[in-house]
């Protein structure tokens, strides 16, 4: 899926003037893979029209690595991409905030667990404690958020440049980590747990050792 075939949608106010919302454009978005929702999610967005910003309430529909296609009703359903900075779940903001917010309050689905790039230092402990098992270790070197539901933490093994991958499921809730490499192919899927520690000791660390080995 491409962030292409995701574009800006407008009600239909026939020859009424009503201003709208400004969508990222293409340039912005970049040809970035796009993850689909797999249920609602309640968010708070801010939303840019030509004169002034709106905090809207509304539900994620998709997301990329830097921005999220926001739905949300008023006199209509709106639909457009905005940087994901500008979006929170609406469980984790005050009360007093999603009342002030529009449209009305949607109903409460369950907490999604935080992700951010800032709390990845306790997962790669936690991987680290795994491949120390195996003598090896996980070197990072840059960790940045992967829309507003995982975050991803570039570094190396034994030399070989990796990606570790954390993502946590909004309508499940289930925790996912795996790991990628440009050099190989063969390294095993994503372990899913209701936790990050349960996910992570689950993971193949052996089989990742191996496949990184023979590439």
């Amino acid at each position: 899926m491409s962030s292409e075939n995701l574009t800006q949608i407008e009600p239909d106010h026939g020859n009424e003037f009503v201003p709208r919302p400004f969508s990222l454009t293409p340039a912005e978005l970049g040809d970035l893979a796009v993850s689909m929702a797999s249920a609602p999610t309640p968010v708070l967005a801010w939303v840019r029209y030509p004169a002034i910003a709106v905090r809207v309430q509304g539900l994620v529909v998709a997301w990329t690595s830097r921005a999220v296609y926001v739905e949300w009703e008023d006199r209509g359903t709106h639909r457009v991409w905005v940087w994901a900075s500008a979006v929170e779940r609406a469980l984790d903001v005050p009360a007093a905030d999603q009342a002030a917010s529009k449209p009305p309050a949607v109903p409460d689905s369950p907490r999604t667990p935080e992700m951010t790039a800032l709390g990845t230092a306790p997962l790669v402990k936690l991987v680290n404690a795994e491949l120390e098992l195996i003598g090896a270790e996980f070197l990072s070197a840059m960790a940045k958020p992967a829309g507003p539901f995982g975050a991803v933490v570039f570094g190396s093994i034994d030399g070989h440049r990796v990606r570790l991958d954390f993502h946590v499921e909004p309508a499940s809730s289930m925790c996912a980590v795996f790991l990628t490499s440009t050099h190989t192919e063969d390294l095993p899927g994503a372990s899913s747990a209701s936790t990050f520690d349960e996910a992570i000791e689950a993971y193949p660390w052996a089989a990742v050792l191996e496949a990184l080995e023979l590439d």
